[in-house]
């Protein structure tokens, strides 16, 4: 499965959110699949929602399509590859991080920038980087902010590999003529030990989110974006 929107880094707007969202259902309904590779065209993996596709409800937005992106990955009786290069920001970081083994080129940036425009981590990047990685990104999330896939690699949440995509295939392999029954398995024992309470925590993200999409801050912090230039925050 490749993200295909290089020309906009691969961001997400309705139209792949749809089309993405779609091509995992059928993958996950398919009984003669067990794994899939996902991986972004051209100098991205993903740099997170479109800003031009965000409605002015950002907690449907997330309910609707990038929660259920979510959950088709995390909860899949499948098992997903991530080969990330390139620039990953947003909820692009967090449908990376949701795959079971993710592999990343050493040129892999990771990039928090919601606080830009006036929100917070969304898509159960907050969750899930800190169950996988600990404490230590607390500032990035906290702040926004930039991660090498090294610092990941040290913390155990990426693998650093020259070539994701060509490392991603020969683990698929692997998964694909081993005992797949056991590797599900293993997958619902991380899934119970790590996001039992993911559903919680994105009702109450999503909450928080479309409490920040209604304030002065994130429309200056839109508008600011689109004008190409420093936003004026005001705390409101």
């Amino acid at each position: 499965m490749k993200l295909s929107r290089p020309e906009k880094l691969n961001a997400l707007n309705l139209e792949l959110r749809q089309e993405l969202l779609k091509t995992l259902r059928d993958f996950n309904s398919d009984q003669s699949k067990r794994v899939a590779i996902l991986s972004g065209e051209g100098r991205a993996f993903s740099v997170g929602a479109d800003l031009g596709s965000i409605s002015s409800d950002l907690t449907e937005d997330l309910r609707a399509s990038f929660y259920p992106i979510l959950r088709e990955i995390r909860f899949a009786q499948k098992i997903y590859i991530a080969a990330i290069n390139g620039v990953t920001a947003g909820a692009g970081i967090s449908l990376s991080l949701a795959c079971d083994v993710r592999l990343a080129s050493p040129s892999s940036k990771f990039v928090t920038a919601f606080h830009s425009i006036g929100l917070a981590p969304d898509t159960g990047l907050t969750l899930i980087l800190t169950r996988l990685g600990g404490t230590r990104f607390l500032d990035r999330l906290l702040l926004g902010g930039e991660m090498s896939a090294q610092d990941l690699e040290r913390e155990g949440v990426v693998k650093v590999v020259d070539d994701p995509l060509s490392e991603a295939v020969k683990i698929a392999e692997q998964i694909s003529s081993g005992p797949f029954k056991s590797y599900v398995a293993s997958k619902k024992l991380i899934n119970r030990a790590l996001f039992p309470d993911l559903e919680e925590f994105l009702d109450y993200e999503s909450a928080l989110q479309g409490y920040l999409g209604s304030t002065a801050d994130f429309n200056e912090g839109v508008k600011a974006f689109i004008e190409k230039r420093k936003p004026s925050f005001r705390g409101e």
